[in-house]
């Protein structure tokens, strides 16, 4: 193991003193003499880490590891025994995080050990985790917005930082604080909206079956359905708030006025006001932006425009056994995180749509893709990452987190 040399100079004392850890994390560690403890702050080699989003079932696997839940017959636990160790280990490193987003939070609110689980996954996080999916694509929403008030191209960035809440590139608190959650109160109201959708997916995919529709007309009816999508969301919102409203329930039409797509019609509106739109005639310029063709172009409704294609074409050609309901949510992860992170683990199933033409050559996602299937590629690129860990930031997490 390394060990750092002494420190021959002690400001304070002179003396001939090693420097003790007193705590690290962000860009710096404090040390103190331990002749004198006299203590100061080093500033930390800035490490450059990989940004990787892992699937709820491979957080739960890798949880289900450090927690020692091991149920009889689960086959892939050695895996995750694997898996575990080699997140570990790079997350220390300093060479990838694994954050936290708002499809997991959703997920976890319903589990059992969702507060056990929530904190194991922010320990990969450290002090980062994904913005909101909903406000990123409300940040694609208005940059196109502005390109086609502007009359220009839509400008479209896919830095990682930008979808990040917290710095990619702080290192690893050696302490880490967190605040347990009680979701009790909301946790069966989020299970019955999620629930609630299981209908129209079925019938959704049903319709897809039967009538064994192609890529080609899926994908077209897909890219086109923007502004549909957008108005019966807004029609949804409209009965939802009118039934609360005549209830008498107070608390779920404020919860109902701040839906995503409410927050979207009002940033709309006041981006089109202040453009010159007069104010009766806002609704009307929200509703004909929706209409734009060049939303095609819109990474988050393209690629999932893309895999409803894929998911259709599979039914269309004898699948049998209809996506679960954990596929929307992994919809709305590729097509949200996808362009933007360096690598995703997802569901069999997911994977092997984004290896699929016309999916890999066309929905701009240069992210690396893993699965089970691929758990031992996945282990690879783990141990590549741990192997590029720069001289100077290994032996600072050798010395601050005890790894081998």
């Amino acid at each position: 193991m390394f060990e750092r040399a002494p420190f021959h100079n002690c400001p304070a004392c002179r003396a001939k003193a090693t420097f003790g850890i007193l705590s690290a994390g962000g860009d710096s560690v404090r040390r103190r003499c331990t002749a004198c403890r006299y203590a100061h702050n080093e500033i930390l080699p800035v490490p450059d880490k990989k940004v990787i989003y892992l699937d709820q079932p491979a957080i739960s696997g890798i949880f289900k590891v450090k927690s020692g839940i091991r149920r009889a017959g689960d086959r892939n636990f050695a895996t995750w025994e694997r898996v575990e160790r080699a997140v570990n280990r790079v997350s220390l490193l300093q060479r990838a995080i694994f954050p936290q987003s708002s499809i997991h939070r959703d997920e976890t609110i319903v589990w059992q050990h969702g507060n056990e689980l929530t904190i194991a996954h922010e320990m990969l996080g450290g002090e980062t985790k994904f913005k909101d999916h909903y406000d990123i694509e409300l940040d694609q929403v208005l940059k196109f917005a502005r390109a086609y008030i502007d009359k220009t191209q839509p400008q479209v960035s896919f830095d990682v930082d930008d979808i990040l809440e917290g710095h990619r590139n702080s290192w690893l608190p050696d302490l880490h604080i967190t605040v347990d959650m009680d979701w009790s109160a909301i946790a069966d109201d989020v299970k019955a909206r999620a629930d609630s959708t299981v209908p129209e997916w079925r019938s959704l995919y049903n319709f897809w079956k039967d009538k064994k529709l192609t890529f080609e007309q899926v994908l077209s009816h897909e890219l086109n359905s923007f502004r549909t999508a957008k108005v019966g969301a807004v029609d949804s919102i409209r009965t939802k708030l009118d039934a609360a409203i005549d209830a008498g329930n107070a608390y779920e039409a404020l919860n109902v006025s701040h839906y995503p797509v409410v927050r979207e019609v009002n940033a709309l509106k006041r981006m089109f006001a202040a453009s010159g739109v007069p104010s009766d005639q806002l609704g009307n310029a929200v509703t004909t932006f929706w209409d734009w063709q060049g939303n095609k172009a819109m990474p988050v409704h393209r690629i999932s425009a893309y895999l409803f294609a894929a998911i259709a074409r599979k039914l269309a050609t004898g699948q049998k056994r209809l996506p679960t309901r954990g596929m929307s949510n992994d919809i709305v992860a590729i097509s949200t995180y996808g362009p933007y992170v360096d690598a995703m683990f997802l569901d069999n199933e997911c994977a092997a749509l984004l290896s699929e033409e016309p999916l890999k050559s066309e929905i701009g996602i240069t992210a690396h893709i893993f699965s089970l299937n691929s758990a031992e590629v996945f282990l690879e690129y783990l141990a590549s990452l741990a192997d590029s860990t720069p001289r100077e930031i290994r032996e600072e997490a050798i010395e601050i987190y005890g790894i081998e």
